[in-house]
């Protein structure tokens, strides 16, 4: 990646700012321009030195770009997009940070066919529960992984991610989402169902019994629901296959307790500590 490249950063909230916090930490010399649609964000942004620029109008944002990166909730992306491409730079490249990828170019592509500009889908799997330009951290990509889809374009965007620290692999859309959809959005699926089932009642009454468990094991149902809801929306098959598997594990188990054996009962639980430690012991991701 060029440092003296414009680099326009189209949403100012937790990836987007850490973002732009991460390229400045690491010696980035160009000029980072923000887009927020929200006063008050820009505001922030120009005060704490997450941007060098800001803008109201995407389209502002991006007319001297050379990378344009959209950090904002899925079909946002798509609307967004379709702003911005009159006003792209010629050889431009645009990609995003959404946590799926085939429905999302397939919209992208006829708003893409006719510019001189391309877009590149792009997922960093790196995040938190925390949102808002508040929870910007330089370090947040650093050591993870960050798919990108092969495309014209594709080797643009990959230094961008590995210029703030993540190692990049190519991936389709398709082997992308059906990957996520177990790895990402079933825990998140499966967290927010165990928050709801344990505040179901009087919460008021179990609060003070929930222990670090519930805390560790729920953590990320309180993410951003907009954002949520259009993973969810474009990834419908993939997860609905992976809760009807989760749902199999489920009723195996209620047939392990109402047969009330005790070593049935043991060995689930050593084969589910055992499962998770190998694959954390497998994953080179987690370490921090």
């Amino acid at each position: 990646m060029d440092k003296q490249q414009n680099i326009a950063i189209l949403g100012l909230g937790l990836m987007g700012a850490s973002l732009a916090l991460g390229l400045k930490k690491r010696g980035f010399s160009g000029r980072i321009i923000g887009y927020a649609r929200r006063e008050e964000t820009r505001v922030q942004a120009l005060e704490n030195g997450v941007v060098d620029e800001v803008f109201a109008d995407p389209s502002e944002a991006v007319r001297e770009a050379d990378i344009v990166v959209i950090c904002v909730p899925i079909w946002t992306i798509a609307k967004l997009a379709a702003q911005i491409v009159p006003a792209l730079k010629p050889g431009s490249v645009v990609t995003d940070v959404g946590s799926t990828k085939s429905e999302l170019l397939k919209t992208m592509q006829p708003l893409f066919k006719h510019s001189a500009a391309h877009f590149v889908g792009s997922h960093p799997i790196a995040g938190s529960e925390k949102t808002g330009i508040e929870a910007g951290d330089p370090d947040l990509y650093q050591g993870r992984l960050t798919v990108v889809c092969p495309s014209e374009g594709a080797p643009e965007i990959s230094k961008i991610w590995q210029a703030v620290g993540s190692e990049v692999i190519e991936m389709s859309p398709e082997a992308h989402d059906a990957m996520l959809a177990s790895t990402s959005h079933l825990p998140h699926m499966v967290a927010g169902a165990l928050a709801r089932s344990v505040a179901d009642g009087d919460p008021a009454k179990k609060a003070d019994f929930c222990g670090t468990g519930f805390k560790d094991t729920t953590r990320v149902a309180s993410g951003s629901a907009d954002m949520w809801v259009d993973i969810i929306d474009t990834n419908r098959a993939a997860l609905e296959a992976e809760l009807d598997r989760f749902h199999e594990e489920l009723q195996g188990l209620i047939k392990i307790l109402r047969g009330g054996n005790g070593d049935d009962i043991r060995r689930w639980l050593e084969e589910a500590s055992a499962a998770r430690n190998q694959i954390l012991k497998l994953n080179r991701f987690l370490k921090r």
